[in-house]
């Protein structure tokens, strides 16, 4: 049996993937939030009747999945959402928190051996959402070399990222 505690703090740190997954569901993303909120209640309430985290998790997926269609109902009398197939092949393939977390190491320390000037071209592009035109006014290039760069740039972290990962499960 899992404490209340344990359960409420897997939850919130599988927050922003339930939700994600409520989205699909719902294709609304605050009454994804409202759903991933009842799942919590509900799960606190019976904590009794899980026994693993992953036990916890494939509740709470189900759970969700379920209520969310449930308020699509009788909101208009009919769902139109992904076929049941397709929302268990999405609860299959969803991705565990711990591959992640695992990813975004790997992406951080592959961005920072790259040079400060394609770290500030990665800054620019995706940190701070501008175009790919306004990037090259603030770094004096043609537009051309920064599609270019950023082509370069995904296909190393891509590698490096695989190499990076790759390393950690032979370890």
């Amino acid at each position: 049996m899992l404490l209340p505690e344990f359960i409420t703090a897997t939850l919130l740190a599988e927050r922003l993937p339930l939700t994600a997954f409520f989205a699909s569901v719902t294709r609304d993303f605050h009454l994804a939030e409202d759903v991933f909120q009842e799942v919590c209640v509900k799960a606190v309430a019976r904590a009794d009747l899980f026994e693993t985290k992953a036990h916890l998790m494939n509740w709470a997926r189900l759970t969700g999945k379920n209520r969310a269609i449930d308020i699509l109902r009788a909101r208009d009398g009919r769902c139109i959402a992904l076929s049941d197939e397709m929302l268990a092949l999405l609860a299959e393939e969803w991705p565990d928190q711990s591959k992640i977390h695992a990813m975004q190491e790997a992406l951080d320390q592959c961005i920072m051996q790259m040079t400060a000037n394609n770290r500030e071209l990665l800054r620019l592009r995706y940190f701070e959402r501008r175009n790919c035109n306004d990037v090259a006014a603030i770094m004096g290039r043609k537009i051309e070399t920064v599609y270019q760069a950023l082509a370069r740039l995904h296909k190393a972290l891509g590698e490096c990222i695989r190499t990076r990962l790759l390393s950690q499960s032979t370890s």
